[in-house]
């Protein structure tokens, strides 16, 4: 069964989300929309899936281009996204995604512009929407990135869009290669887990600030099972058009 690197990215975030959780779904966000069914939906975790849809928990989803088209749910009840940032702002929202361009040592995120020079960038980016405001609220920021490399992966970023920094809450970043998790006490980013076809020292030579390392990181594979599951999601394949982003 064809399998993308991106399918290892949806399987490692799903491993990310626990029960009990209340899960925010952003704009253009395939990988964390599969992954979070596919946490509640195959492997029976007890989350609650809201977003940029406004749909509160729906049964199931038929995938668009966009995560953000308010048709690609069916039949649930609705819960408006200025309701989801108020529980963000209270301290109830536990889960968040973000795709940034740029990812750096001190958990600041880009997703403005490439380039020194705000007013004559190298590229524009879509921009942050609300990063600035909820990523230091959810309780555990998911960062996802397809592209894992000195580039995407920085001492530090062209342009803060939006910060983990000053916050207490939990800081991951999923990239085509692992999962980095990031550790307020000393203030480093560690390797949390890789797939069978990258390794410790892949991670470290496609980053460009220091990577520590616990004794044991977690293997993430795809079993028949998991595959079913992401190509019954994803009929179109729509994904593996983020293998070439």
């Amino acid at each position: 069964m064809k399998s993308y690197n991106v399918d290892y990215v949806i399987k490692a975030i799903s491993t990310l989300l626990d029960d009990g959780e209340l899960v925010y779904i952003g704009l253009n966000s395939i990988p964390s929309l599969i992954a979070s069914f596919m946490a509640r939906d195959l492997y029976g975790k007890k989350i609650r899936i809201i977003g940029v849809a406004e749909a509160s928990n729906p049964s199931k989803v038929t995938l668009s281009p966009s995560t953000g088209n308010p048709f690609f749910v069916e039949a649930a009840p609705v819960m408006i996204t200025a309701d989801a940032f108020d529980l963000a702002q209270k301290g109830k929202l536990d889960v968040m995604f973000l795709g940034p361009a740029q990812i750096d040592e001190e958990a600041n995120v880009n997703l403005t512009i490439i380039g020194n020079d705000y007013y004559n960038p190298k590229v524009k980016l879509p921009g942050g929407a609300a990063t600035a405001f909820i990523l230091p609220l959810s309780k555990k920021a998911i960062l996802w990135n397809l592209k894992h490399s000195k580039r995407s992966l920085v001492k530090k970023v062209d342009f803060v869009t939006g910060t983990a920094k000053f916050s207490n809450n939990k800081v991951f970043v999923v990239t085509n290669l692992g999962v980095l998790r990031y550790n307020r006490e000393d203030r480093k980013w560690y390797l949390d887990a890789i797939y069978p076809f990258s390794s410790y020292e892949k991670v470290v030579e496609n980053t460009e600030f220091e990577i520590k390392r616990r004794d044991n990181e977690r293997l993430i594979d795809l079993t028949d099972e998991d595959l079913r599951f992401i190509n019954n999601m994803d009929p179109y394949n729509l994904r593996s058009a983020l293998e070439n982003l």
